[in-house]
């Protein structure tokens, strides 16, 4: 692979089957760590290490249990910090592995296609940016400031002995950052409403989460002599509150500047109504919260996702509890949430409380002075697409980051349309060798860059 762009050639067989190779390996993060696999982690690491000797000859390497963080001194001042590349090597377990057009782990590559858990989400990414920098190595290319690789071995499961930990020796170092770029956004075809061009969304922040669970405790007893309400019945009505009862709608800063860089590539009369934005901003809104796709830009969702109780049909149920999830918008916090809940429930029998893993949305998502960098790269690969901003709907682990870092890119600049965002987290996942192509392409440039810069 060369340094070209755009990306326009299919990556060879041997560049597809190294990433191939790293799709073999069954590096899945489960809640419980007890059904981790170490020596697959193992097997993942001495392939790394095999693959790219240059990195692992010229840049400094640290481990964090099976997470890595290389160190590239830069040529003239080391001191100082031009990127962090945030990646991870776990991948999510595979429900169903019936449905799949090959096993998910047999690391299958065709003429077109590159299949298995990881292909986009995200080990791709760890290994074009170990291609992108074995090959500057290759070509005697050093970027002027400091460089670190950071790839996690547990983002699926929150990052907790991964990312947590290399940030905070970082933070402990006194790093800090002009980019931090890792997972998120992609270029979508066919996806923004209204947009006929590849709409590259680069992530700049990303929503908080929080899963609260209801419960109730009651007496029982034979199903013949029911009281006024069941436990089952008096937990319905407090999701059903939960549900019917949902966070405002808001028009974030973020939101109003991803809408902003669309304007110009929307027909009429969306592109007039988006340049009325300063007054016709609830009307705007109200268009947003009529899709699930693009609700979520515009308010804190609310997602009653288990609800059970009972042990029998003639018994009256003694315990019945239900989760509901929250995607937090910016602006809002794991505390409204709460709050909220408590609010709208109004029930003192039903216990109200956090549960599992929470997380504060990013305080002031904004677009930082390398944005411009890393969108000027992404046009160069893909010629022709509108750029904007967003927000991840989920969690990532540069939100452990976020602090270090000037300006904050979740984005890779694969093209990608509904059926593909469909196959990350479920069956036949897979990227295409033009695809792959464009994420090493894009990591050479921006190394090229940070060699220059």
């Amino acid at each position: 692979m060369t340094a070209t762009a755009p990306a326009t050639q299919l990556v060879d067989d041997a560049t597809a089957e190294r990433l191939a190779t790293a799709l073999r390996c069954v590096t899945i993060s489960h809640e419980d760590p007890a059904a981790d696999d170490p020596a697959e982690f193992d097997r993942l690491a001495e392939f790394i290490e095999r693959t790219f000797p240059l990195v692992h000859a010229q840049l400094e390497l640290e481990t964090f249990g099976h997470s890595r963080l290389y160190r590239w001194a830069g040529s003239e001042t080391p001191d100082r910090v031009g990127a962090i590349l945030l990646a991870h090597l776990d991948v999510v377990p595979v429900d169903d592995e019936s449905g799949w057009t090959h096993p998910p782990f047999a690391g299958v590559v065709d003429d077109e296609f590159i299949w298995g858990r990881g292909a986009i989400d995200d080990k791709s990414r760890v290994i074009a940016i170990l291609e992108a920098v074995e090959a500057a190595l290759r070509d005697g290319v050093r970027p002027r400031q400091t460089v670190y690789l950071a790839f996690g071995h547990d983002e699926e499961v929150n990052g907790t002995h991964g990312a947590r930990a290399i940030s905070r020796k970082l933070r402990e170092a006194g790093i800090r950052t002009g980019l931090l770029l890792d997972e998120g956004g992609v270029i979508t075809t066919g996806v923004a409403d209204g947009i006929d061009q590849p709409v590259a969304t680069i992530m700049v922040g990303e929503k908080g989460f929080a899963t609260v669970r209801l419960s109730i405790s009651a007496p029982g007893g034979h199903s013949s002599m029911p009281g006024k309400q069941t436990a089952v019945g008096q937990l319905a009505r407090a999701v059903a509150r939960i549900q019917d009862h949902p966070f405002p709608l808001r028009l974030t800063p973020v939101t109003l500047d991803m809408l902003t860089r669309l304007r110009g590539f929307m027909a009429e009369p969306r592109r007039t109504l988006l340049g009325l934005i300063g007054i016709a901003g609830p009307a705007v809104t109200r268009v947003l919260a009529a899709r699930p796709q693009t609700e979520a830009l515009v308010r804190t969702t609310t997602a009653p996702t288990v609800i059970h109780g009972g042990v029998k049909s003639n018994v009256l149920p003694q315990r019945a509890e239900a989760f509901v999830n929250f995607r937090i918008l910016p602006g809002d916090s794991v505390a409204d949430v709460l709050e909220h809940c408590r609010r709208v429930v109004r029930d003192n029998q039903i216990v109200i409380e956090l549960t599992g893993i929470t997380s504060e949305p990013s305080p002031a998502p904004a677009a930082g002075p390398d944005f411009d960098l890393v969108a000027e790269i992404a046009r160069a690969v893909v010629p022709g697409i509108a750029v904007t901003v967003g927000l991840v709907p989920g969690a990532t682990d540069s939100r452990y980051y976020d602090d270090l870092a000037e300006t904050r890119c979740n984005f890779a600049p694969i093209v990608v349309d509904s059926a593909d965002l469909d196959r990350i987290h479920g069956t036949d996942e897979r990227i295409s060798r033009l695809n792959y192509a464009r994420l090493i392409t894009f990591n050479r440039l921006l190394i090229d860059r940070l060699a220059t810069a």
